[in-house]
């Protein structure tokens, strides 16, 4: 990344400016010494009021906004997110609000970290249920996705069950370190995420394709929820792809836009409750099409899900009995 944590005030004058009155930290991967270049800052702004998340472009720097309450930030209901604040690096703290939160999650780390283990666990069985039932159906590119969903949250799981906490960018490098000893682990998460077709060309497609997802979620957002999938989030995501493709990093690059493809469709899917994406797809609604789901990657034979699947499975079996 161009700015560095230290030169973080600097960066984020706008934000101190703006929110005069309240503690500011940075979190995620500035936080913990994981930043690339393109990684936006992951900046909490600590309040009396709770606002939706926003992104925002200063200079040649992206901003991820995240709004919490005192409480929230000193007892967050998601696990995943005390995680994350254990390594927060305060900005402005005249409090001490930031440090003594930071303070308190750090010191009851393993036990957040299983709790949000456990959690993503559980998500991983259910969507490989769904990955099931929809191949029964013979509902391939349903099948897919849910398989896709359910290896993400096995990587999840595994992860945050050696006290990593996941970054999405950098998801297949913490997998190597976390798997070291363990190769089918990983093996489960390539297949059941079909990885075989990380390449520039297959990067290039989910890109494009992601951009028309971002696009169709834009128009059919209420203004409470615009900022979730705003244009500056789509530049992020696509500065993040560019330079895992100009370093050759095209597995990563893959897994990062697959993680996104996934957040992407599950809000399509939220908006339209009774849908499948076998339904957005036919020709009665045309809200997707079957030539976007061939450059999201959604596309594999029958025969290539079942294997992905039952690697997966595997996988997420073994680690449930270890939990």
């Amino acid at each position: 990344m161009k700015g560095k944590l230290g030169a973080a005030a600097t960066v984020l004058r706008p934000v101190l400016d703006t929110y005069m009155d309240a503690a500011v930290a940075v979190v995620g991967c500035s936080a913990r010494g994981l930043a690339r270049y393109s990684c936006e800052y992951d900046v909490l702004v600590v309040g009396s009021e709770k606002a939706p998340p926003n992104s925002l472009q200063v200079g040649d720097d992206f901003v991820d906004l995240l709004f919490v309450t005192e409480k929230e930030l000193l007892r967050p209901a998601d696990p995943e997110h005390a995680m994350s604040l254990a390594s927060a690096k305060p900005v402005r703290d005249t409090t001490l609000i930031v440090s003594t939160a930071s303070a308190t999650h750090s010191a009851t780390l393993a036990e957040s970290a299983a709790k949000a283990s456990r959690t993503r666990l559980a998500s991983a069985l259910k969507t490989l249920g769904r990955a099931e039932v929809a191949l029964a159906k013979r509902a391939l590119v349903d099948a897919d996705f849910w398989l896709l969903a359910s290896a993400y949250e096995f990587a999840y799981a595994l992860l945050l069950s050696r006290e990593a906490l996941p970054s999405p960018s950098h998801l297949l490098s913490q997998l190597r370190l976390a798997s070291k000893g363990a190769s089918k682990s990983f093996e489960g998460v390539s297949m059941g995420s079909g990885l075989e077709a990380a390449g520039r060309a297959g990067c290039g497609a989910r890109l494009e394709g992601l951009t028309v997802l971002h696009d169709l979620l834009r128009e059919g957002s209420k203004a409470a929820t615009k900022s979730a999938w705003s244009e500056t989030r789509g530049r992020i995501v696509t500065a993040k792809a560019n330079e895992l493709i100009t370093r050759m990093e095209l597995a990563e690059c893959y897994a990062f836009l697959g993680q996104e493809l996934v957040d992407a469709l599950v809000e399509l899917l939220r908006r339209h409750p009774k849908a499948t994406l076998a339904t957005l797809t036919s020709e009665k609604d045309r809200l997707l099409g079957e030539r976007l789901m061939r450059q999201l990657g959604l596309a594999r034979s029958e025969k290539g899900i079942r294997t992905g699947l039952d690697a997966l499975k595997d996988q997420v079996n073994l680690l449930a009995k270890g939990s």
